[in-house]
């Protein structure tokens, strides 16, 4: 949760949840101007279980993307771990991009993927 990239101060990172009532649906982690002032970048995105294959982290992924660009992003960009094809599937089908870079963790390798705005 306190997780920043090099750089990045708590001040620049956000956590957005999302709810239906009282009841939280999906969650957010994200960071502004990240790895430029263009970009904002998406530590995590999470949604119930019971909300899963409904739309709704489509719409939720729609509505962020049309507010960065609103505010003057030019790209968002995440990761997702390499050997996940559910994380992968539903970023690509998001109109995310591999942009070929990848980090390496102790336990994974993450898959840097961007959306142009």
């Amino acid at each position: 949760m306190n997780a920043l990239p090099p750089g990045k101060t708590m001040n620049e990172k956000y956590y957005v949840g999302y709810y239906d009532g009282e009841r939280l649906i999906a969650v957010m982690d994200l960071i502004m101007a990240f790895p430029d002032k263009t970009t904002a970048f998406i530590g995590f995105f999470m949604t119930n279980v019971d909300m899963q294959n409904k739309g709704l982290g489509t719409s939720l992924v729609a509505e962020l993307c049309d507010d960065m660009a609103r505010i003057g992003k030019k790209e968002v960009r995440l990761g997702w771990v390499n050997g996940n094809p559910q994380a992968e599937h539903f970023w690509k089908k998001n109109g995310f991009v591999e942009t070929g870079a990848t980090n390496e963790m102790e336990e994974y390798t993450v898959i840097v993927a961007r959306r142009e705005l």
